[in-house]
């Protein structure tokens, strides 16, 4: 352990001005971002600039401890968002959760098969580009499956873009939708109960050190969650992460994603982007089609099916329900159902057929 420690205060000595050159930049973006009322100012900003960074030839460098720390800072704020009610009302839901999971197993494949046939991408980076689980999850457990990060980040990335512009402009425009500005749960440093969030680092970190050895994909992420909510869903109330706190793990994860574009030529980017703006329309369209049949089928309300079913990030959607008035709980139970499924279960199907 001492000598792991050692090598990465190493790293760290060795690279420091790069790390401060790279924060700077990611900063630069996540401010522009949020003076433009962008989405996603912190982490899609950060990633935007030291992307640009990285494609003009600036090396771009963020230890992995770091992104370690700020994954498990948004694991635990995820988890955070569940309560026991959610229990009284999961079987008024299962018809719809149920449709939501039937939409990922038809949508992944005619996007894949595009990928594959027109893009000529290999299986699994069209696999992870293709499933709506997230920006990070998929980035980064396509990495580790062996896919191309820095095209199933650049896909991922344009379908968060597009789902949360054009769904909150579609609401602004026919619902009366005004954005939110909250990063997190509008939580701060002077409000944080000292007890309460001790409580839950200790808690996120455990999670952590179990999930780990379990091959759980993107376990700084995942163990907190499913730490958090369980404890969460038996009535425990956990301190709220701060926003600041969260705004810095979003930055930091977007300056770490920079890092993929290292030597990366912009018109490869532009390439990709062209065909993940494509396949993110069809998802969209798609989603809100499986939104009006359920609908119809359920007599749950249109608006808030479609941020159950929209393939953008799971924070993203609670937030625009949160704002449009719709119940957040139903939102964030069909979209961490989603999520489960995609992180758990597709990508051991994908195993299978790809060894078969």
């Amino acid at each position: 352990m001492k000598i792991d420690l050692y090598a990465k205060y190493a790293e760290l000595r060795k690279n420091w001005f790069q790390l401060c050159c790279t924060l700077s930049i990611g900063l630069i973006g996540s401010l522009l971002f949020l003076y433009l009322n962008l989405p996603l100012p912190w982490m899609l900003g950060s990633l935007c600039t030291t992307t640009c960074a990285a494609m003009l030839g600036q090396q771009i460098w963020v230890p992995d401890w770091l992104r370690v720390i700020s994954l498990l800072i948004l694991g635990a704020l995820f988890g955070t968002t569940i309560s026991p009610e959610l229990l009284d009302v999961f079987v008024d839901w299962v018809p719809s959760i149920i449709a939501v999971t039937a939409y990922v197993l038809i949508v992944i494949p005619p996007t894949m098969l595009y990928l594959v046939k027109v893009v000529k991408l290999d299986a699994i980076t069209a696999y992870f580009a293709s499933a709506p689980g997230g920006l990070l999850p998929m980035t980064f457990i396509g990495q580790e499956m062996g896919g191309d990060a820095k095209i199933i980040s650049l896909i991922q990335s344009s379908r968060i873009i597009l789902t949360v512009l054009i769904i909150p402009i579609s609401y602004a425009l026919f619902a009366g939708y005004v954005p939110s500005e909250k990063i997190g749960t509008g939580s701060s440093f002077a409000s944080l109960n000292l007890g309460g969030g001790l409580i839950l680092l200790t808690v996120s970190i455990l999670g952590f050190a179990i999930v780990r050895p379990l091959k759980i994909p993107t376990p700084s992420l995942m163990g907190p969650m499913i730490a958090v909510s369980f404890i969460s869903l038996v009535g425990f109330k956990f301190a709220e992460v701060p926003d600041l706190l969260v705004a810095i793990a979003q930055c930091l994860i977007g300056s770490s994603i920079g890092i993929m574009f290292n030597d990366v030529k912009p018109r490869t980017v532009a390439r990709i982007l062209f065909h993940g703006s494509l396949t993110s329309i069809f998802m969209i369209i798609f989603a809100v089609g499986s939104a009006a049949i359920t609908c119809y089928l359920t007599n749950i309300p249109t608006k808030a099916l479609i941020l159950a079913f929209a393939p953008g990030g799971f924070a993203e959607m609670a937030l625009v329900g949160f704002a449009l008035g719709i119940d957040v709980a139903f939102v964030v139970t069909h979209q961490l159902t989603r999520y489960f499924f995609v992180i758990l279960v597709l990508p051991v199907i994908f195993r299978i057929f790809n060894n078969n």
